[in-house]
């Protein structure tokens, strides 16, 4: 008999848990198995379905944290915070084998040597933390250290950080408020003659004005700390879902995420987005011959060649394991009204092109097998698409085109512009 839509639960299994075969069989669990709990916060960020009434199940296992002893604790620690700011119903849970110091932490403790339905029915039955409600510090409590005495409250940064918004500039409001002073300011790092704002020994930021004493600010610098701590873990956090890690590319969620928003944006301003799908050719031959380090080199050198001739505005993506994606987007539209799109953008992928087989790969040698070259497709919205499948699919139609032709070409769709250079 499944479970009721309310005891429904997304699993997400973070490192060595011994549960996944367990649980794979249920039909009322979304199962979802990942390597560390940086990738269990995105993963809880970007759920598969965002209208799946499910609530989300976090459960940690062997080699889900670095270190040992108390370093696990403080690790465990981070990534509690971190899943709590991105859904602050999540429920926590851990597997045996993790320290007691760590599941005592935790909204419970699961045997992986027990039975897949008694498992599953624990899962299910777990109580999900309640979403805060009108005092953010109470309900965030699992994030933030106690409480300070001081008589300065924030005014709900929790909801501001999860609406994108800074949490820091909601907490800094309250104490210009509490010190009668709006000249009061917040730099990084250290600053002489400022209140210096300190976490765990490290200085964050200074406090500054032109009106409070520094002793004045100084009674106010273990309001901010705790919040400032957490605005630059969540940065990190961030861009670590959001970006490869051997590249330094933008990935695919971050690439899905933000040509929706580009495309949104075009719709409304009338403007033009454009996008470059692209391969190396033969890759598979490189890393065959001279190895994955030398393969590696490649896409790195690849993405910094190409980060070289685009524009400031415009995002290079890696999709796959030697695809990458360019979205050429001008959030303002083009300086010239009377232009449908910039007419560099062809240009900007000919440099491209001309730059990777003129690149020099060390690591292949001197008898490499020839130049490397690329092939791909360029796709312009609205002619060649409408959404963001669309223009994909026609940009890897071009590029299909392309290496049909021999390689080493870009397509391109009818709305997309050629510099007559």
């Amino acid at each position: 008999m499944g479970a009721s839509p309310e005891q429904s639960r997304r699993v997400i299994l973070v490192g060595r848990t011994g549960l996944d075969a367990k649980l794979r069989a249920d039909p009322d669990l979304e199962l979802l198995r990942v390597r560390n709990a940086m990738e269990a916060i995105a993963e809880l960020g970007d759920p598969i379905d965002e209208l799946s009434p499910a609530k989300a199940v976090v459960v940690f296992g062997e080699g889900s944290t670095p270190g040992a002893g108390t370093r696990v604790d403080e690790a465990m620690t981070d990534a509690v915070a971190g899943l709590r700011l991105v859904d602050p119903t999540v429920a926590i849970m851990g597997t045996t084998p993790l320290p007691a110091s760590v599941l005592a932490a935790l909204d419970g403790a699961l045997d992986p040597g027990a039975d897949g339905e008694d498992i599953a029915d624990q899962i299910r039955g777990i109580r999900t933390p309640t979403p805060p409600a009108a005092t953010p510090a109470d309900a965030s409590r699992a994030v933030l250290p106690p409480k300070p005495a001081d008589p300065a409250q924030p005014i709900d940064p929790a909801a501001a950080l999860a609406n994108g918004q800074d949490p820091v500039e909601s907490v800094l409001a309250t104490v210009r408020d509490a010190l009668n002073d709006k000249t009061l300011r917040l730099e990084n790092g250290h600053v002489p003659n400022g209140a210096a704002v300190v976490w765990h020994g490290r200085v964050l930021a200074t406090m500054l004005s032109d009106a409070s004493s520094v002793e004045k600010m100084a009674a106010h610098a273990p309001t901010l700390a705790p919040w400032l701590a957490i605005r630059e873990q969540f940065r990190r956090l961030r861009l670590a879902a959001y970006s490869d890690p051997l590249t330094g590319a933008w990935n695919r969620r971050y690439f899905d995420q933000f040509l929706s928003g580009a495309l949104a944006a075009a719709r409304d301003q009338r403007h033009n987005v454009t996008i470059l799908v692209f391969d190396i050719d033969n890759f598979k031959s490189y890393n065959d011959r001279f190895g994955h380090e030398a393969g590696d080199d490649i896409l790195i050198e690849t993405v910094r060649l190409l980060r070289s001739v685009i524009r400031p505005t415009d995002r290079v993506c890696r999709i796959g394991g030697d695809e990458f994606a360019v979205i050429f987007h001008e959030p303002q539209g083009p300086r010239d009204p009377a232009s449908r799109h910039p007419t560099s953008i062809h240009a900007i992928a000919a440099r491209f092109q001309s730059q990777v087989r003129s690149a020099c790969f060390p690591k292949l040698g001197s008898d490499a097998p020839g130049t490397l070259t690329i092939s791909g497709g360029l796709a312009t919205y609205p002619w060649d698409g409408t959404t963001p499948a669309e223009l994909l699919r026609r940009a890897d139609e071009l590029a299909i085109e392309g290496k049909m032709q021999g390689k080493n070409v870009i397509m391109f769709g009818p709305g997309t512009p050629q510099d007559s250079q």
